[in-house]
């Protein structure tokens, strides 16, 4: 052993080393799989009528609670919609789906994979330019370990107004 140098430790070294290695892997913090868009003709005659979309798609493994949850205190999925011209329906909901769930003994009511919400838009005979339709999805998006925080996705989408006029007649 050299006496001008320090000893090395190599145990210490050694499981330094190893810690840095096999530490703590950071984990990805896990996000829901949830999106949402409208869907809508892009363009409609002035006095017409058209079904509006709202598309909400959860990725594999997620799911909502449906609009009627099965509990009082579960947070329902909703759409709200406006329009800068014409009149939207209520919006209709889809069918949900009974499902059991490790963490609770009653069936829950839920949506999953891809739901379509739909809205009439009827525009009246004035109606010029351009719609614009907005609004928000509401929603407790959940897996099958835990619920995560309630969020809303803003929705937004438009249609271009022709004159019924140059409607084309059938």
């Amino acid at each position: 052993m050299n006496p001008s140098r320090p000893p090395l430790r190599t145990p210490v070294f050694v499981s330094l080393v190893v810690l840095g290695a096999l530490g703590p892997v950071s984990l990805r913090a896990e996000k829901p799989d949830v999106r949402a868009k409208i869907i809508a003709p892009p363009s409609l005659s002035a006095g017409s009528s058209a079904v509006v979309i709202v598309e909400m798609t959860l990725g594999e493994n997620w799911h909502t609670n449906s609009h009627t949850p099965a509990e009082k205190f579960l947070i329902p999925t909703e759409v709200g919609l406006t329009t800068s011209q014409g009149t939207l329906s209520a919006v209709r909901y889809p069918r949900q789906i009974e499902r059991r769930f490790a963490f609770s003994d009653k069936p829950m009511m839920v949506y999953e994979g891809t739901v379509r919400f739909e809205a009439d838009l009827s525009l009246p005979k004035e109606a010029v330019g351009k719609v614009s339709i907005a609004g928000n999805l509401s929603f407790q998006a959940c897996n099958d370990r835990q619920c995560f925080p309630p969020a809303k996705i803003p929705l937004e989408g438009s249609i271009v107004v022709s004159s019924a006029d140059s409607a084309p007649r059938r």
